[in-house]
């Protein structure tokens, strides 16, 4: 997934691995992976003030801008410093923090129009059993 601190880069489940001796010679094979949440309450939050925070790294703070980002991935160049306006999610994207493991295959260039974005936003957020905090 995308960091806003390029200098730390979070290896996931192979940095678990790493930290215990019988599984580390499985880490590397393992790097950038991370455990994928059920969409479950997938918008509930605590209250209504509360921000939700999206990813393995909390980058995306919106249903919108993950469901966005899905889909234009591939489709927007990376950010660079030398190409202003850098606006992520609008004109560019940046860079994925650990890229060995990026699927391509079925993410990234969806093709949806912003009003197919907006009806998968409105179902993950039917997409609740009812709990309450």
């Amino acid at each position: 997934m995308y960091n806003a601190n390029p200098t730390f880069v979070d290896l996931g489940l192979g940095a678990f691995l790493r930290s215990t001796p019988d599984d580390a010679a499985f880490a590397d094979e393992n790097d950038g992976k991370f455990k994928v949440p059920t969409l479950r309450n997938v918008d509930l939050r605590p209250s209504d003030g509360s921000v939700k925070a999206y990813a393995h790294n909390g980058y995306f703070t919106s249903l919108r801008s993950i469901v966005h980002f899905y889909n234009t991935r591939d489709v927007l160049p990376e950010c660079t410093p030398s190409m202003p306006p850098l606006v992520e999610g609008e004109t560019c994207w940046p860079a994925p923090e650990f890229s060995e493991n990026v699927n391509t295959e079925e993410l990234g260039d969806l093709g949806l129009t912003p009003g197919q974005e907006a009806k998968i936003v409105a179902f993950l957020k039917t997409l609740s059993d009812g709990w309450t905090g």
